[in-house]
């Protein structure tokens, strides 16, 4: 494209010229393809992205660690262990070991359980929050951690007697915390909107979405708000629970190395970077954009399905 395009309140001034406004940065790109018959969603998967990054080559991964487990929210996971002690007086050793497996799996369960309950939905709850006010979440988070998948074989220790299993669960699918919880999110969910020109434009020139958290102590969240410095809402991502994890990307990640996208799949030609000046709410989950960050907001909320779809909106935080 050979001429710049004004995109509100100065947030992409220039941006096909290559120039730099606030924490904002561009690459020059194709000019738009033609249009396909296919879903917004679809067409924009065919025509600009090439597959959500995978979670590993982004460095930097965020933690938060448990005394039987960890929460990757890098990775997508909710992780935790158990163990489970083999009879010393079972003369069949093989049946003590699978008894002691089987035990092993409970005691991750519980444990899987008790992490899960603690995970920041947003920044004023957490999962036991919609767990207790609601049945079919209770329920529903109930049936996960039973079904939770084995990440691998169960460790044996015959000498001490011990053997260890651990059990995983998605933040974000269909079939993870993201789908137990959609039925009781207060928010509406978003269907994609068709492309204006303004859009297209957008996601031609940016190969994602990064908002650095800085030393503002943003915290991970499953959802977090973005505001402007006055206290209006300018993204609220409950409205797009649905396309996170639902293509099979993880759709929102958080890293602490804000270096490390430049070697990610993807991410690497020309990612816009929006500094967030503030973290909000009672776990500090919720995100404050500069006043010249903050323009452009009606763009960011039409792209953001799109953006989630295909992996590509990452928050940076330091724990």
């Amino acid at each position: 494209m050979n001429k710049c395009f004004a995109f509100a309140a100065s947030l992409l001034l220039a941006v096909a010229c290559g120039t730099t406004v606030g924490s904002g940065s561009a690459l020059v790109t194709t000019s738009s393809p033609a249009p396909r018959t296919a879903s917004p969603i679809t067409a924009l998967e065919e025509i600009l992205f090439s597959g959500p990054p995978p979670a590993t080559s982004l460095a930097g991964s965020v933690t938060e660690s448990f005394s039987h487990g960890h929460v990757d929210w890098s990775g997508n996971s909710v992780r935790a262990t158990g163990t489970g002690v083999m009879d010393p007086n079972n003369p069949n050793r093989a049946q003590a070991r699978l008894m002691a497996e089987r035990a092993a799996v409970v005691v991750a369960q519980r444990n899987l359980l008790e992490i899960t309950e603690g995970v920041r939905v947003d920044s004023e709850t957490r999962v036991v929050n919609f767990m207790t006010d609601y049945d079919v979440v209770h329920t529903r988070v109930q049936g996960m951690v039973r079904n939770a998948r084995q990440t691998g074989p169960a460790t044996i220790d015959d000498e001490a007697g011990i053997v260890e299993v651990e059990l995983e669960m998605d933040i974000y699918s269909p079939q993870g915390l993201s789908g137990a919880l959609s039925a009781a999110l207060a928010a509406p969910q978003t269907s994609p909107e068709s492309l204006t020109p303004q859009v297209r434009d957008f996601l031609q020139q940016y190969s994602g979405l990064v908002i650095d958290g800085g030393e503002s102590g943003l915290t991970p969240s499953m959802f977090p708000r973005i505001f402007d410095e006055h206290g209006n809402l300018l993204l609220d991502t409950r409205q797009y629970a649905s396309y996170m994890g639902a293509a099979g990307g993880i759709g929102m990640q958080f890293i602490s190395d804000l270096e490390g996208i430049l070697d990610a799949t993807g991410l690497a030609s020309s990612p816009l970077v929006l500094q967030a000046v503030q973290a909000a709410g009672s776990f500090g989950s919720d995100i404050i954009l500069s006043g010249a960050e903050a323009g452009g907001g009606n763009i960011l909320k039409q792209a953001l399905p799109h953006l989630l779809n295909a992996g590509r909106f990452l928050l940076r935080v330091i724990l």
